[in-house]
């Protein structure tokens, strides 16, 4: 029985019990999609210890062989079926056995259940004793305030754009793994951060990465001198490019075409035409233009490790989410809605156990982390942007300045689980014409 068999809606113990019998008596699992889609969504429906309560509450039981006929053998055999099932799970998602405390209760009473009933062969298909340890997913890096900003211009100086490109995606891989799935939800669910201090953190990051960038420009006395951090930044964008960080490419190209920057325009009357020529590829490809359709490609061709643009990910999540109701009369899943999500949310996941090969200096990570942690404001920066080159109408528009300004997305703010129609439509079309982050 498979998602097909069970058409668009089922109830939690259908989908349950659909999983399990696509485990034969060795194991081995049909081709479906389904089990994973399920483990992996389950919790945007109940809790995983409500599930693994489900399982166990099942598992000794001969009444509850439901799709099986009554004798002891065939239940035996849904036994079996359901160890299969809870060692499916442990091996795809390890992290929830080892950072659930209610999981693992579960999981050691299911131990026990299994050795009263003397099935020795099913303890061992529900042992979570080699799970290595996810206590780093919960800790979050306190930010730090810098308060040397020569720190932050050394550091830049003095590395090549590749070293810059390799450092910022250490830090961005590192940020990036720690969201949960329970973080993406609760963003897509309630619109904001509060109490989701992993994906604040990640956004933080981004936008310390773009003001960063607008500073080392700023930080230059001349235009000739800020025409070439310009460049340098350029040259990074292009390595983050090669090392597929596409979120931190975004940050900035973003700091680039900030309001800021972008109205230097004695600085970028010094950029070459090369410089300039490729300045307009990055922002082409970061562009949101037919719904990002060019960075959507770029990213689909890449294979092995990569960092999405997590904005607009997140923004295709909660169109998913507006659109279709979590449930179909009023105890089935909407089975359309759980798989819609569960591409974009199975991606994100896969991505971050994607290995690298970066050996960061751990000193320079260090310092580079707290040059990111910028305490200047949008207005700061602009000011400083004034008095290096004040207003003069009769310049030339800026060649590094897009025909529509690319920034990165602005964060939805202030959105409740059941908007109005009306706010939902204002709320996807700002997710769609303008950006994630606010700079």
């Amino acid at each position: 029985m498979g998602s097909n068999t069970l058409g668009k809606a089922a109830t939690l113990d259908e989908l349950l019990n659909a999983c399990i019998e696509m485990f034969d008596d060795k194991g081995n699992q049909c081709s479906s999609h389904l089990p994973r889609t399920f483990l992996l969504m389950h919790r945007w429906y109940l809790p995983s210890t409500e599930l693994a309560g489900k399982l166990l509450s099942t598992y000794p039981f001969r009444k509850t062989c439901k799709l099986t006929d009554a004798n002891g053998e065939n239940c035996n055999e849904f036994r079996l079926k359901i160890c299969y099932f809870m060692r499916y799970w442990i091996l795809e998602f390890p992290a929830e056995f080892n950072l659930d405390l209610g999981l693992i209760r579960l999981t050691e009473e299911f131990r026990e259940v299994a050795s009263q009933l003397g099935y020795e062969d099913h303890i061992h298909l529900i042992d979570i004793s080699s799970i290595p340890s996810y206590d780093w997913m919960r800790r979050v890096t306190q930010r730090k305030r810098i308060s040397k900003k020569g720190k932050a211009c050394l550091l830049f100086d003095h590395l090549e754009p590749i070293e810059l490109a390799e450092h910022l995606t250490f830090l961005e891989h590192k940020s990036f793994r720690r969201i949960s799935f329970t973080d993406y939800q609760s963003y897509v669910i309630h619109g904001c951060l509060e109490n989701n201090p992993t994906l604040e953190r990640s956004i933080a990051l981004f936008n310390g990465i773009s003001k960063w960038v607008q500073l080392m420009v700023l930080s230059k006395p001349t235009p000739q001198q800020r025409a070439e951090v310009i460049t340098k930044f350029i040259n990074v964008a292009q390595k983050l490019l090669h090392l597929q960080n596409f979120n931190t490419l975004m940050a900035v190209v973003g700091g680039l075409s900030h309001s800021s920057i972008s109205r230097l325009k004695e600085t970028h009357s010094h950029l070459s035409s090369e410089v300039t020529k490729d300045w307009n590829e990055m922002t082409e490809l970061v562009s949101s233009n037919g719904n990002y359709c060019n960075y959507r490609k770029a990213f689909a061709d890449c294979v092995g490790f990569k960092i999405p643009i997590l904005g607009v990910h997140l923004k295709d999540l909660i169109a998913v989410h507006v659109i279709f109701p979590d449930w179909i009369d009023e105890n089935k899943v909407n089975i359309v809605k759980m798989q819609q999500l569960s591409i974009t949310l199975s991606e994100l996941v896969s991505l971050q156990t994607a290995s690298h090969h970066l050996e960061p200096n751990m000193d320079l990570i260090n310092l580079l982390t707290l040059s990111l942690d910028l305490y200047h404001t949008e207005d700061d920066i602009y000011k400083l942007s004034l008095v290096l080159e004040p207003r003069n109408s009769k310049s030339p528009t800026s060649p590094t300045t897009p025909n529509k300004p690319v920034v990165p997305l602005e964060w939805a703010s202030g959105v409740v689980p059941k908007p109005d129609p009306t706010v939902i439509n204002k709320h996807i079309r700002k997710l769609v014409d303008v950006s994630i982050w606010k700079n």
